[in-house]
């Protein structure tokens, strides 16, 4: 091989062995002939503009930097990460984190200390698990961002503790870009660690980085960090690094809290790609969304709002959701028939784990490897619940006092009247036309009097704080809790009276996190109450409102899991302030999963009544 470099000439005799060596000389005499260029100087608005995103950057990471916890064992050993999204401790890491380290352990913060750690609930498939800081009142948090917004070419910052390197307890942070979204990675055993709809990124990550958080230039968690693509040997990172997106997340947090083991929810039907179509190739002829209508070769259109282009996506998106969502999807029959099916989906069942291997010989075990035993227990026990059960009703009943106080603290910002609340409503059919009118006196003492005509039939609802009744014409009757509950005027007002109480709908039960739902089109917590009858009764709170901002607020309630019935339940719209109560001033009477509407309570006027002119209202 003969190359110029320069004034002279270079002659290499190239064998396999040298060819290295030759590849570097001549890059070497390109790089002596080259001629240098000259670098511009930066404006000084330029210059300003450099420095301003470094020190935005800066600024995020000690934003963040306190949230990041680095995760050990009950003994301080193995490695691991996670980050609090709440004040209160409430915190993320991977499922597999939780797998090695136990069901406790500690966990060490920017702030040099270790804090005590306690598992709350786990999701086996979306390789995720919520964890309680214990030690503090106030811990540093960061909250969750919308993952959505998340484009290819955001910078991307992830922490944690690769390689147990914090052994200050503060958390190794990289620097990336997202590198792909909407990502699809396989997982492991029987519907495990699969990793659906994530982001790809090129920030390092390494051993020990998973769990943690990535988090976008916001401040904001926009994932949970839980592979990397390594070299079989060496585990060394190689540029590829996936995380759980955020709103993922945000579908399984209900369930989490509400101390259960997770499953993945699925149609138990299969869709594949055919002739530019998605079309249904597999269905379970015993499954829900068969006994609705849908069969082999329909073209699904549509998936919780998002048009389909082809079956991956489908199953991306399907990968996000918890056993028991309420789908939504839109489909083309083989005839040409649109139609739209509302279906909860059922449970992706995981395998039963395997119990720890005896020593041969009957050799006694070593104090350490009595104590991982003891973790594989608790983790079997863990492994083999019920899934989609209370674990811990304790624990639940301890995170719904605290939602619910989260809720109190946003309602005791506001202004609280002494005084009574009266509301005049226009009732509306579906098709917007009036049907009747409806006044509604509430007072602060959690007493309420309804007076509504709907399609000239006259009613007269009362609660006087203890007791329910119903007057048609001249005769009053007292109702029981049970018909209470299934009397949508008295849940409206039970609604307005929620937004001022400690204790939502505390009349009809004892309430507990029930599970992760959807009402509404946005992400909601479901709560269940029971009384001493073991009747139910069930509530629904938004996580998020429509900006995406952590925010608790009535969304429905009703008798009934999916709304089904004559009455249905109600959905409660447009809060707002009405002389120091919080008012829905639009209330939905909705039946079925879909959320058909068939009556709407719309408030014309809100009044302050002083008690002392209601005194014969509240006679009862």
């Amino acid at each position: 091989m003969i190359e110029s470099c320069g004034s002279f000439d270079v002659v290499i005799s190239v064998t396999k062995k040298t060819r290295p060596l030759a590849v570097a000389l001549f890059a070497a005499c390109l790089f002596l002939h080259s001629k240098p260029v000259s670098a511009q100087p930066l404006t000084p608005d330029q210059l300003k503009l450099v420095k301003a995103v470094e020190e935005n950057r800066v600024a995020a990471i000690e934003k963040v930097i306190g949230s990041v916890i680095a995760i050990y064992d009950e003994n301080r050993q193995g490695g691991g990460s996670g980050v609090i999204i709440d004040p209160s401790g409430i915190a993320l890491t991977n499922h597999h984190v939780i797998m090695g380290s136990g069901v406790k352990g500690w966990g060490g913060l920017a702030d040099g200390q270790m804090y005590h750690w306690e598992l709350i609930g786990t999701d086996p498939g979306g390789d995720v698990s919520i964890i309680k800081m214990r030690g503090k009142e106030d811990f540093p948090f960061t909250p969750l961002g919308n993952s959505d917004h998340v484009r290819v070419g955001d910078w991307a910052l992830a922490m944690g503790n690769p390689f147990v390197l914090t052994e200050d307890q503060k958390p190794t942070v990289t620097l990336g870009i997202v590198s792909g979204v909407k990502r699809y990675q396989y997982g492991a055993g029987k519907n495990q660690l699969v990793y659906g709809n994530c982001i790809q990124v090129d920030s390092s990550i390494n051993p020990g980085n998973s769990g943690g958080p990535l988090f976008n230039m916001h401040g904001e968690v926009i994932g949970i960090n839980g592979r990397g693509s390594f070299q079989d040997r060496g585990r060394v990172n190689v540029g590829l690094g996936y995380a759980i997106s955020s709103n993922q997340i945000k579908n399984f947090i209900p369930e989490l809290l509400a101390t259960k083991l997770v499953e993945h929810g699925t149609l138990d039907a299969s869709f594949s790609d055919r002739g530019g179509k998605v079309v249904c190739s597999t269905i379970n002829e015993f499954a829900p969304i068969f006994e609705m209508g849908l069969r082999l070769g329909d073209e699904l259109l549509e998936f919780e709002g998002i048009p389909i282009d082809n079956a991956n996506q489908f199953t991306n998106l399907i990968c996000t959701l918890p056993e028991d969502w309420p789908a939504h999807l839109e489909v083309k029959t083989e005839k040409g028939q649109i139609r739209t099916f509302h279906s909860r989906l059922i449970g992706l069942p995981y395998a039963k784990p395997k119990p720890p291997r005896k020593k041969p010989g009957g050799e006694d075990d070593s104090p350490e490897e009595k104590q991982a035993r003891e973790r594989v227990r608790e983790m079997m026990a863990l492994l083999s619940a019920p899934p989609g059960t209370v674990r811990h009703r304790d624990v639940n009943r301890r995170n719904t006092e605290y939602l619910l106080s989260v809720w109190g603290d946003r309602k005791n910002t506001l202004s609280i009247s002494d005084a009574a609340l009266k509301l005049t409503d226009e009732i509306l059919d579906s098709a917007n036309q009036t049907v009747g009118h409806q006044e509604m006196w509430i007072s602060p003492a959690d007493k309420f009097v309804i007076e509504r005509t709907v399609n000239n039939k006259t009613a007269q609802f009362t609660f006087d704080g203890e007791k329910f009744f119903r007057k048609i014409r001249d005769e009053r009757k007292e109702l029981s809790r049970t018909e209470a509950k299934l009397t949508l005027p008295i849940l409206e007002a039970m609604g307005i009276l929620a937004a001022r109480s400690e204790i939502p709908f505390e009349s009809f039960g004892y309430a507990l996190i029930d599970g992760s739902d959807k009402v509404q089109r946005r992400i909601a917590f479901r709560f269940k109450t029971t009384d001493e009858d073991e009747d139910w009764f069930y509530f629904w709170c938004s996580m998020y409102n429509e900006r995406g901002q952590r925010s608790m607020e009535l969304l429905t309630a009703s008798p009934d899991l999916d709304r089904e019935g004559r009455e249905g339940g109600v959905n409660f719209h447009e809060w707002g302030d009405a002389h120091g109560w919080q008012v829905p001033f639009e209330r939905h009477y909705v039946t079925n999963l879909s959320e058909d509407v068939h009556l709407i309570s719309k408030t014309t006027k809100a009044e302050s009544i002083p008690l002392d002119e209601l005194a014969d209202k509240f006679e009862f």
